[in-house]
């Protein structure tokens, strides 16, 4: 029972860093949807706080209010896809934590859809970027690196340990099954 303990101890600890990780990717998509508000507002000829628009085109690197909104929506894509890909992970150690194992068929099953999220929604996040990058003229020097290997790697990683997990929950219930058709002996 010591690995177990041990893998115990792990997903508490992945638990917390992903609830860390979603909470600070939420802020970050409600302050680049803030930063969204005022610029529209700067953009209709309105000031927030008292900064105008020429402030703001002195503190921003951008040369117009359009390419600043374009980043900043595509920074709302990308932290709102990583909050929830934590959000999902927070859920899925929270699970595991009240399971006290990764074996279950119910838990295979929801890291399997992790895996498949984490490989679907970053390309999701690529492509509206890249759409928001072209409809509001950002150049492409300003854009987020678009790879998506990593994504890709780490969902087939997750979905192959959904296998795992599958594998080791069949086993534990043939185990329970066995043990439950064993003849009881009578000394």
């Amino acid at each position: 029972m010591n690995s177990l303990h041990t893998l115990q101890k792990t997903f508490r600890v992945f638990q917390t860093i992903s609830k860390v990780a979603m909470i600070l990717s939420f802020v970050w998509a409600g302050l680049t949807a803030l930063g969204l508000l005022c610029g529209i507002a700067w953009y209709s000829g309105g000031s927030v706080a008292g900064a105008s628009r020429e402030t703001l085109q002195y503190l921003t690197t951008t040369d117009s209010l359009n390419r600043m909104m374009g980043v900043l929506l595509s920074d709302l894509v990308f932290a709102l896809t990583d909050g929830t890909l934590f959000l999902l992970a927070f859920r899925y150690c929270k699970q595991e934590q009240m399971d006290g194992t990764p074996f279950t068929q119910g838990g295979a099953e929801q890291i399997k859809r992790l895996g498949i999220r984490t490989i679907v929604l970053p390309l999701v996040a690529v492509i509206l970027s890249a759409l928001f990058y072209e409809v509001f003229d950002v150049s492409r020097a300003a854009m987020a690196d678009g790879g998506n290997l990593s994504s890709v790697s780490l969902g087939i990683a997750l979905i192959l340990a959904s296998l795992i997990f599958r594998y080791g929950a069949e086993l534990e219930a043939a185990k329970r099954n066995k043990l439950a058709d064993a003849p009881v002996s009578s000394t």
